[in-house]
This record gives C-alpha cells, sequence and structure tokens, in this order.
C-alpha cells in the first residue's frame, strides 16, 4: 500500500515537473514585447498552440482579416498576423489552449515613417547637471598637514548643485566661491542617488597651489566622437550612439544639463586588434554646432538639429520581427566626410536581449573596412543599420576579443525611446 502511494506521489511529481518545464519553455518561447508600425502588419513565428488577446485598446492592435475584440489570433502550427491600426502602447496577453494566462507583454506600434540613416561622424559634447565629483583627497596645509575636509561627507557620483547658495555652472565658479570663503565653512548643496543633501565644510589653504580648497575632483562637461544613427525631416529630431554617454571615472551615466552635437574632423584610425580596441582620432569643432542634445540615456542621445545638417534618401523603418541572420550593411564615414557603405553579417538576431542594445550580434566583412579599421573601433557607435532596404539599428559596442564583431541595437528600440522623451517633455 505504502509502496503504491510513492509511487502515485512520484508520478504526480514527475507530470507536475514536466508541466512547469513546459510551462517555462512556453514563456521563453514566445516574444518578451511586439513591436509594429502603423498601418503595417508583421508576422510572428511562434508556432505553438497560443492565443494572444489585447488587454486594452481594439485601436492599437487588430488581425486584418478579424479585428474583433480578439485583437490577434493564433492557431496551432501558425504564425500571428498582427496589425498596427493606430500609434501607440498597449499590453497583450498569451493564452495557453486560448484559456491559461501565459505570460503579458508590452505592444508598441509606431508611427509609419521614414529617416534618414545619417553615418555621420560628430563631437557630441555634454555639460553636467552640476559638477559631477570624480573623487576626493588629501590636501597639504601650510604646516605640512595633510587633511581631507571632504572625508565622509562627499563620494564618488555626487552633483555639487550649489556652494553658499549659488548654482555651479561650472568648475570655475567653484573655484571662485570656495576662494572667496577662505578659512570659513562653505554650505555645499549636492544630489547623491535622486536626493538632495546639504553639508558644511571647511575648506583648507594649500601654500602650494597658493588657494583655499577643498580636496574634492570634479568634473563640468565631457567630449568625444560618436555616429548619428537617424536624422527625422518631419520633427528635425535626431539619433545617435546607440548607447549612452557614461563617465569613465564614476561609471554612472552622465546626468545632462545641455549638451550639442558639433562637426568633427577625423585625423586618425587605431587600429582594433584581439584584447586592444581601436578607435577613431580626431578635432571637435565646438564652435560648429550642429544640434542639441535633449536627452542622454541608455540606449542613445536624442535631440533637435537643423534640417539641412543631415541630408540624404530616406528609408522605412525595419521593426525587429522582420531582421534576418543575413548579409545587411553599415554606414559611416571614417575615410573623410563621405558616408560610405559597408557590408557585414548579421549572425544572431536576438529577441529576448535583457540589454537593449545588444539586441543584434554583427559581423564585419567588408575588406575596405577591415583594412582600415580591424573591424568596429570606437567612435562607430551609432552607426545605422540597413537590410532589405530599412534602416534596422545601429552599431553599439565591439567584442574586446574579435574587434571583427559587435552588438547592435534595433532601431524600434531607439524609436520607442524618443517617444517616451517627447511624452514627458
Amino acid at each position: 500500500m505504502i509502496e503504491k502511494v510513492k509511487k502515485k506521489i512520484g508520478i504526480g511529481i514527475g507530470i507536475l515537473l514536466v508541466l512547469v518545464m513546459g510551462w517555462c519553455a512556453v514563456r521563453f518561447l514566445l516574444p518578451n514585447q511586439l513591436t509594429l508600425v502603423e498601418g503595417k502588419t508583421a508576422y510572428y513565428d511562434v508556432k505553438l498552440p497560443v492565443s494572444v488577446k489585447s488587454e486594452d485598446s481594439v485601436r492599437v492592435l487588430g488581425v486584418t482579416a478579424k479585428p474583433t475584440a480578439d485583437n490577434l489570433h493564433l492557431d496551432l502550427g501558425t504564425s500571428v498576423t498582427a496589425q498596427g491600426i493606430e500609434q501607440g502602447n498597449t499590453k497583450v496577453t498569451f493564452y495557453l489552449f486560448d484559456k491559461v494566462p501565459v505570460k503579458t507583454v508590452d505592444a508598441n506600434v509606431l508611427p509609419d515613417i521614414e529617416l534618414i540613416p545619417s553615418g555621420r561622424t560628430v563631437g557630441v559634447q555634454l555639460d553636467t547637471k552640476g559638477l559631477l565629483v570624480l573623487g576626493t583627497g588629501f590636501v597639504e596645509d601650510a604646516n605640512g598637514k595633510k587633511t581631507e575636509p571632504c572625508k565622509g561627507i562627499l563620494k564618488t557620483g555626487d552633483l555639487i548643485q550649489k556652494v553658499n547658495g549659488k548654482e555651479m555652472k561650472n568648475k570655475e565658479i567653484f573655484l571662485q566661491v570656495v576662494g572667496e570663503n577662505k578659512q570659513e565653512s562653505v554650505v555645499v548643496e549636492y544630489v547623491r542617488d535622486g536626493k538632495t543633501n546639504i553639508a558644511q565644510i571647511e575648506p583648507v589653504y594649500s601654500p602650494a597651489d597658493q588657494a583655499y580648497k577643498l580636496g574634492v575632483w570634479v568634473r563640468d562637461s565631457i567630449q568625444g566622437i560618436g555616429t548619428v544613427t537617424f536624422f527625422d525631416e518631419e520633427t528635425n529630431r535626431f539619433g545617435a550612439l546607440g548607447h549612452g554617454i557614461y563617465d569613465v571615472d564614476t561609471g554612472g551615466l552622465m546626468s545632462l544639463k545641455q549638451g550639442h552635437i558639433t562637426s568633427a574632423q577625423l585625423t586618425d584610425i587605431v587600429k582594433g586588434k584581439k584584447g586592444i580596441p581601436g578607435e577613431l582620432g580626431g578635432f571637435i569643432s565646438a564652435n560648429e554646432v550642429l544640434g542639441d542634445i535633449t536627452k542622454n540615456t541608455e540606449i542613445g542621445i536624442f535631440g533637435n538639429a537643423q534640417t539641412a545638417t543631415f541630408t540624404g534618401d530616406s528609408y522605412p523603418i525595419g521593426v525587429r520581427a522582420e531582421v534576418e541572420e543575413n548579409k545587411a550593411i553599415i554606414l559611416s564615414n571614417i575615410a573623410g566626410d563621405t558616408v560610405i557603405p559597408y557590408e557585414i553579417e548579421i549572425e544572431q538576431v536576438n529577441h529576448f536581449a535583457k540589454d537593449s542594445n545588444k539586441g543584434m550580434v554583427i559581423h564585419v566583412t567588408d575588406k575596405s573596412l577591415l583594412a582600415q579599421t580591424g573591424g568596429i573601433v570606437q567612435g562607430m557607435s551609432g552607426s545605422p543599420i540597413i537590410q532589405n532596404n530599412k534602416i534596422i539599428g545601429a552599431v553599439t559596442h565591439v567584442f574586446v576579443q574579435d574587434p571583427t564583431r559587435g552588438y547592435g541595437i534595433f532601431i524600434e528600440d531607439m524609436l520607442q525611446e524618443e517617444r517616451n522623451i517627447n511624452e514627458t517633455s
């Protein structure tokens, strides 16, 4: 009797494990999000016995042949056929055997627009929202004593907003206010983890520098070279880089007060080698402003530019469901001012990537580009990727151990981020 009970329990546990594993497998095989273009039809090759229904708005998603309450429908062994009716965001839920909810995902419908894929290398200038603290240290006074005025008060990553009530627009103002206060304590207002704090710090006179100091290293701006991905002639908006701009000292995403993209003149190329990433070198023409950066995000910088700044043929956008593991091209102007197409191979399309700017694995196959750069180098981030006459994404990272390969981001993620910026601004 006991043996029979044990056997039944064992069978029950086995069935339960199979169901759990099956459940997990189904969830993994289903997409993490659905992205469509307004007025266009997309096909999602799921091939599972599931149906999918919109939870919110029948006006956002629909099936061309059957636009009823079931906005999307999937038959066993076929693909989801979805139509973007009206731009917007909603959520849809996948149901197993039309009854059991398995997974709820975001569904986004992007406007039916065409973009100019740029590929132009530009200078990038960002002014921080306050003074970024890089670190603290000692100050040696007139008696040779080393003291650390900011110890236990400020730390790397803090943003100094005001000193003695005066806004810190740059390092020069910071040095001036501290110097004017001499040995009297200054009131420092700073932001840490989104919270504003106030502290009093007593400056120390440094005979070596002939100045009163707080023993803190700060930065008020950052410069570099990157590539513009797209320009929208209808809105004069641009997107670039495909990843955020991080401070090399703090490792944090730069908090933007204001920023610009400017003309840049490339002077040399350091070829990438195994274990050593290459880079584009050149001069940034700070006075030749091409556009204003309005947002620095995890998946790119965005802003406004003049219509005449970026010209060329416009391309429709291709969402991730259309991206193929096949040949494509990237656009870059590493050779002078002319933007040139270079051949690549999209080796992997990762629909489930947790990191948005690692949605594709790309392989540079163009002999000319390999001869000049060795593959992907720093400064090429943002180079647009074209496939089947559609702009589908941008180059974001290089593999340090293999500079011929790197990651790319889907254009839909950059456009969705831009739309979020516009809705909240």
